[in-house]
């Protein structure tokens, strides 16, 4: 029976991954996308957003040697929510992309509600981190190396106004940006404010991250570290 159990749960936790993937994939490609009508109707004031829970908690990263000192490298910061009713089996964990931090899932440049409220009003639990060496999961040098800064250009032609420099075929059709996307429009101005460096070599940026996210499972809203 024992041996049925271990079995069992191992097949719960690999659905579950599945389940993660594919929620994952779906909050990077939704991130950068303008909202519904029916989302502005959601949010609107005789319907607030109704939370069970929510909290902060951080993934250990390793702990490392450096300068004769240990410290630790790696490590993830997550921010959540659980609503009040659970309506889905699988959270969403939401993973922003280089220059980013989660603050990217938590409200849009221009004021509106991001997608991490939309999910969770719709009965997600939501889950949106700070990749490891980003943000609130902190920064080292002497153990993350050089960085690399977000330009204002690259921002424009990748992010907010991809139609100008049209770096690949589809880069016109680009409409979900609210304004110019361009230095000087306030919503830009914002967004761009909070663009942070990102760790340069991008393979240990892929190496920290796949390891903050593989040693930390979350089930149906609930994690085990």
């Amino acid at each position: 029976m024992g041996a049925e159990a271990d079995s069992s749960n191992d097949d719960d936790r690999r659905i579950a991954h599945l389940g993660l993937t594919a929620a994952l994939t779906f909050a990077l490609l939704a991130g950068m996308t303008a909202p519904t009508s029916a989302e502005g109707r959601l949010f609107d004031a005789s319907r607030p957003l109704e939370v069970a829970d929510q909290g902060v908690f951080s993934i250990p990263g390793r702990y490392i040697e450096v300068d004769k000192q240990t410290v630790m490298a790696g490590q993830m910061f997550v921010q959540y929510q659980i609503p009040k009713t659970t309506t889905r089996p699988y959270p969403v964990v939401m993973i922003h992309g280089g220059g980013q931090t989660a603050s990217n899932f938590l409200s849009t440049p221009d004021g509106r509600r991001g997608w991490a409220d939309d999910f969770v009003a719709n009965g997600y639990a939501v889950y949106v981190v700070d990749q490891s060496g980003r943000g609130r999961s902190g920064f080292f040098g002497d153990s993350y190396g050089n960085t690399r800064k977000p330009s204002v250009g690259n921002v424009e032609q990748r992010f907010t106004a991809p139609k100008h420099k049209a770096l690949w075929p589809q880069a016109g059709l680009h409409t979900q940006w609210p304004g110019p996307g361009t230095q000087g429009d306030a919503t830009f101005d914002t967004f761009y404010a909070s663009q942070v460096e990102t760790i340069g070599d991008e393979g240990l940026i892929e190496q920290l991250n796949r390891e903050a996210g593989a040693s930390c499972s979350i089930v149906s809203g609930r994690r085990s570290c």
